[in-house]
């Protein structure tokens, strides 16, 4: 892994010198929404219900979340089986904690296959198990979303055009409670443990119907709070408030925290990544420094993630933090090694985390659709706002973008 080239993965120095770009969130939406003005369907998560626990084996304990759709949009939404014009549907758990977000499990997609005609979010125009009606919803239960045989590999997803392979290609052998759920260590989620801690439970929709290249994916997802109480051997799970429709978990965290700073980038014709970042003070004038990449639906994916530092600036106790796939998906989990240096030929410091490479290995570990790499360090001065550089994964894009982010002065 540190065999490879830091200098083809990071920025050219002029990056950090002070260059920013001011993006507006609806001018980059609008800029990659051919069809804004089209008549068409537009899935959310109207709600997070019925969490069930399937218990713990060894160190490690698996979950299952209920998720009702409702297609907000004004035409209907295909919701066909045994085919590939249906949506998927993923779910995660997160954990914030000490200043730092963090991405701890998630599960293979389940794939839709019958829509029903409720009214959770408005009045229903009823149109028949092989669409979702405009203004109906439809629930999936936690049993549903966690039905194994069911589950299909995230791999096998194009997030940006919602086109996946039907029957699902990667279908390995397993066994076992904890299979194609969402997997968590138990000591990530154990209260006696983690003091203070808030859990978060995200879900989301994806399907050709209503996808990023058609521009109206950025209401997908939605989170809501859970918590953990210990059961024995394994923990029991319930949830708390309301669910908040069309918001990604960095929004759940910048709502718990006012200090938080979010910024989005989207590449051309692809999805989301958005960057959130926190400086917290610490004693003896030490400030901790946290940033979740959180790619929402960008098929490129992040494979480098790095933060400029002045040269006597005193770094300690980094961190990197990444979830990882399971039950026989093919991306590799191998960590992102840390850099902590000059940049190869200049007299600029980065601090950095980098990645495979794609042209090495297609599988490598980046930062795909619908999860959340931590990046955090400790520095002796207090934050400015500056520029972070993201490092597309896949090709079709720049090899490096920049965002606003809290930074070391």
């Amino acid at each position: 892994m540190k065999s490879v080239s830091f200098k083809r993965l990071l920025l050219p120095s002029l990056i950090f010198g002070g260059i920013a770009f001011g993006f507006s969130f609806d001018k980059l939406r609008a800029s990659f929404s051919p069809s804004n003005l089209m008549v068409q369907a537009d899935v959310i998560v109207g709600d997070l219900y019925d969490p069930e626990s399937h218990g713990t084996l060894g160190t490690q304990s698996s979950f299952s979340f209920g998720t009702v759709s409702c297609n907000i949009g004004d035409a209907e939404l295909t919701w066909t089986s045994f085919n590939n014009q249906h949506p998927v549907i993923s779910t995660n758990l997160y954990r914030l904690k000490d200043g730092r977000l963090e991405h701890l499990g998630m599960n293979w997609v389940k794939h839709g296959f019958l829509a029903l005609d409720q009214s959770l979010c408005d009045s229903c125009q009823a149109s028949g198990g092989s669409t979702l009606g405009i203004g109906c919803s439809d629930p999936y239960s936690a049993y549903l979303n966690g039905f194994q045989a069911d589950l299909g590999a995230r791999s096998e997803i194009n997030p940006v055009t919602g086109y996946f392979p039907f029957p699902p290609q990667l279908n390995p052998p397993y066994q076992g409670r904890l299979a194609r759920r969402v997997i968590v260590d138990n000591d990530d989620i154990d209260p006696s443990l983690n003091a203070g801690a808030r859990y978060f439970a995200e879900g989301q929709y994806i399907t050709p119907d209503d996808c990023a290249a058609l521009g109206n994916a950025h209401n997908n997802v939605s989170w809501r709070e859970v918590v953990f109480t210990p059961n024995g051997n394994g923990f029991d799970i319930d949830f708390i408030g309301s669910t908040r429709r069309m918001q990604s978990v960095v929004q759940a965290w910048a709502r718990a925290d006012g200090g938080v700073k979010i910024s989005e980038n989207i590449w051309p014709n692809d999805g989301s990544i958005f960057v959130g970042s926190r400086a917290t003070p610490q004693a003896n004038g030490q400030w901790l420094y946290s940033y979740t990449v959180y790619n929402r639906d960008s098929e490129i994916g992040v494979r480098a993630f790095g933060v400029p530092v002045r040269q006597p600036l005193q770094i300690t106790d980094r961190r990197f933090h990444d979830v990882d796939y399971h039950s026989g998906e093919v991306f590799n989990t191998t960590d992102w090694f840390e850099y902590d240096g000059n940049y190869p030929g200049t007299n600029q410091r980065v601090m950095a985390w980098v990645g495979g490479d794609y042209s090495n290995n297609p599988n490598a570990n980046a930062i795909r659709w619908g999860t959340s790499y931590t990046f955090s360090f400790v520095a002796n001065t207090a934050p400015k706002k500056g520029n972070v550089a993201i490092f597309s994964f896949k090709p079709g894009a720049p090899l490096y973008t920049f965002v606003e982010a809290h930074v070391p002065q």
